[in-house]
């Protein structure tokens, strides 16, 4: 596909998508081959009915979760930890109060099979930004007085955001082990091995600091009113207590450097990818069935097949922020869609998008 179809496929598919849902603004990236496109349409604010432009700033909610999968499979493959690791033995002053949760390996929270709850409130409101949030949270009786679903071992999917929060502190607490005695904060590891590598220099995870800036290029939240009106969200969806699961702010330009990178470590050609050819193979391998929507999942990457092809991704949703990117290394494409409405079908317009521009495979 050359870069003009590409364009006039993707703006075609731009308008028709705003005019067929009822939402304050759409940002989406495609990838494809040796092209890329990227459009926006809408407003960042419906007070101020500021444009959307194609570079703004969106929250990107559990899409984050593929940035902490990937911190712990570097800090695996440098031999700091094993995936087979028990959470205790790495983290031994976590004292669970069910004794089950002594059993719970690293590859079972990566995959969401250890049997951990998930959070019930994340007080957005509170938009902690102390550097030991994270840890205090992680230490708290939210976390460490919740029974397990089922014992670590025995069959059983449940999304855990809790398991992140975890999974990031372990980031940071063994991050002086990965860097020769130089300790990092879960979002200074993320920034300086991941999202520095992959050339992601309109992302963090520090969001605070965008607004400490006072940068104009953010999107805003919005949700539904009751009479179906869209209106401003209560609060931007941001606190470090919840960084690992939920954090990151990007843009679809940034979001489709992540997509090549790991295309091109999937897909075998080196080049920019930051994990080695069999953790590739480590994190596509099937640890669970997903309930309900036919869909397996991966080391902190889900995996479907659409049109004969498998693809991997992470949707992303909060308070006023939805956000899909999945790639089919396959086909060497990937695609961002990102919206600031609770709600907004991003993954239903991934994959309509991904039926447009991919044909059947034979």
């Amino acid at each position: 596909m050359t870069a003009g179809q590409l364009r006039d496929i993707g703006e075609s598919f731009l308008a028709e998508a705003m005019e067929y849902n009822d939402l304050p603004a759409l940002a989406i990236g495609v990838t494809m081959g040796e092209e890329e496109w990227i459009g926006a349409a809408g407003v960042r604010d419906v007070t101020t009915h500021e444009p959307l432009e194609p570079g703004d700033i969106f929250h990107c909610a559990s899409v984050s979760k593929l940035f902490t999968s990937m911190a712990v499979m570097k800090l695996a493959e440098a031999g700091v930890i094993r995936l087979s690791d028990r959470l205790t033995e790495l983290l031994p002053d976590l004292r669970f109060r069910d004794p089950r949760a002594e059993r719970i390996r690293i590859d079972q929270m990566l995959s969401h099979t250890s049997g951990l709850g998930d959070v019930e409130d994340y007080r957005w409101a509170e938009a902690l930004t102390a550097e030991t949030a994270l840890s205090d949270y992680v230490h708290s009786g939210e976390v460490l007085e919740l029974p397990l679903l089922w014992a670590p071992g025995e069959d059983g999917f449940r999304y855990s955001n809790i398991a992140y929060e975890i999974l990031g502190h372990l980031v940071a607490v063994k991050s002086s082990e990965f860097t020769g005695g130089r300790p990092l904060s879960y979002e200074d590891f993320i920034g300086e091995f991941l999202l520095e590598p992959a050339g992601m220099g309109n992302s963090t995870m520090k969001t605070f600091e965008r607004f400490a800036r006072g940068e104009k290029n953010l999107a805003k939240p919005h949700e539904k009113a009751t009479d179906r009106r869209i209106v401003p969200a209560a609060h931007y969806p941001y606190t470090r207590s919840h960084a690992p699961s939920s954090t990151l702010t990007s843009n679809a330009a940034d979001l489709l450097k992540w997509a090549r990178m790991h295309m091109d470590g999937m897909g075998g050609k080196g080049g920019s990818a930051i994990l080695s050819s069999s953790g590739y193979e480590q994190i596509r391998r099937e640890y669970a069935r997903v309930p309900n929507n036919g869909e397996q999942m991966g080391l902190g990457w889900f995996m479907r097949k659409q049109k004969g092809y498998q693809l991997c991704g992470h949707e992303g949703t909060d308070d006023g922020f939805r956000a899909s990117l999945w790639i089919c290394p396959e086909a060497g494409t990937g695609i961002a869609v990102l919206s600031n409405l609770s709600g907004a079908p991003v993954k239903r317009l991934n994959k309509k998008l991904f039926d447009r521009i991919i044909p059947p495979r034979r």
